[in-house]
């Protein structure tokens, strides 16, 4: 009697999730042991390297060597060398350096190790990413955008493409940018408009990288650096056309959210729009694996955070005054002030 044979489940998704962790901590290791600075200073060789960090020469050939495949060194007659990513973003020193942010967020294995007790508290278990103290972070975190700006901007055009706003379709906007970043998604419009201006706020040590990508973008004439905090700043009245809220909501509970969302009402001149792109979770918080991914590593590091469906912002904005609250695509909301 033949017996229908059938597959046990794939354990593809276990292994590819192990996996990344692996790589991970490759990365956490060269980090805290500075090798990409100490290769950049000339040490090229395993003994030189070895001789420099004090360290153990099995081990750090097993690094060196795990550190290739991974796109971040190469090797050639028994010599390391850097990869143009490290080079550009793991050398400490570099305006670009993204190490310490790596260390302090992405690869912080002491917070994340105790997610279990921050679940049962409710309480966040990391550093708390939304307080000011923690600005030069931030910076560190932006800093990439001196290079990266061409890329970002080609996706900050799709934003308002999607919603209809251009030199042609309304001159001469001003814009707030609230909690700004590098400030990408708002100067793409300045570039394209010589008469547009942009507003852009944040904590001062991120405007010094905010200040770096307007100059780099030709647009640092028309922008007004503002050095403040998103949760006590005041936006003025009826003085912006849009304001945009970018990666920035998602760390504050409702009713800090919605005394933003009114003092952007405030500021806003009648008619005019605020948009909000961040990620936005699915009404059953179920399907979207880049929002729920999102909320999980803002558990940890922000004890305020929530990522919002769009039910809820638009619950929100209308209770802020605004109207015709649309969800544009993911991550993309905008609404009128009437």
């Amino acid at each position: 009697m033949n017996e229908t044979r059938v597959e046990p489940p794939s354990l593809d998704i276990i292994y590819d999730l192990e996996d990344g962790v692996w790589k991970a901590t490759v990365l956490k290791a060269a980090l805290e042991l500075d090798v990409f600075t100490i290769i950049a200073e000339g040490h090229r060789t395993l003994n030189d390297i070895v001789e420099t960090i004090q360290c153990s020469e099995r081990g750090m050939r097993i690094l060196l060597d795990a550190l290739c495949p991974l796109g971040l060194l190469s090797k050639s007659s028994g010599e390391y060398a850097l990869t143009p990513t490290s080079e550009a973003y793991l050398v400490r020193g570099k305006p670009t350096f993204y190490g310490d942010w790596c260390l302090e967020t992405q690869l912080a294995w002491e917070a994340r190790g105790r997610i279990a007790e921050g679940i049962r508290t409710g309480k966040a278990v990391g550093l708390d990413a939304s307080r000011p103290d923690t600005e030069d972070l931030w910076a560190q975190d932006l800093a990439n955008a001196i290079l990266t700006w061409p890329h970002r901007a080609e996706k900050a055009w799709e934003i308002w493409e999607t919603l209809g706003v251009s030199k042609e379709t309304q001159p001469g906007l001003h814009i707030l940018d609230v909690a700004c970043g590098h400030g990408v998604k708002s100067f793409v419009l300045a570039q394209a408009d010589p008469e547009a201006r942009v507003t852009a706020l944040d904590f001062s040590k991120v405007l010094e990288i905010t200040a770096r990508v307007a100059e780099a973008m030709g647009v640092a004439k028309q922008v007004t650096f503002l050095s403040g905090d998103v949760l006590t700043a005041d936006f003025g009245t009826e003085q912006f056309d849009i304001i945009l809220c970018g990666l920035i909501l998602y760390y504050f509970n409702p009713e800090q959210v919605r005394d933003i969302l009114r003092r952007a009402h405030k500021a806003l001149k009648p008619g005019g729009l605020v948009v909000i792109h961040t990620a936005i979770a699915d009404e059953e918080r179920c399907k979207s694996e880049y929002a729920m991914m999102v909320a999980f590593q803002l558990f940890i590091f922000a004890p305020e955070s929530e990522v919002y469906t769009f039910s809820e912002y638009k619950g929100l904005l209308e209770k802020a005054g605004f109207a015709d609250v649309t969800q544009h695509s993911d991550p993309l909301i905008s609404a009128r002030k009437r």
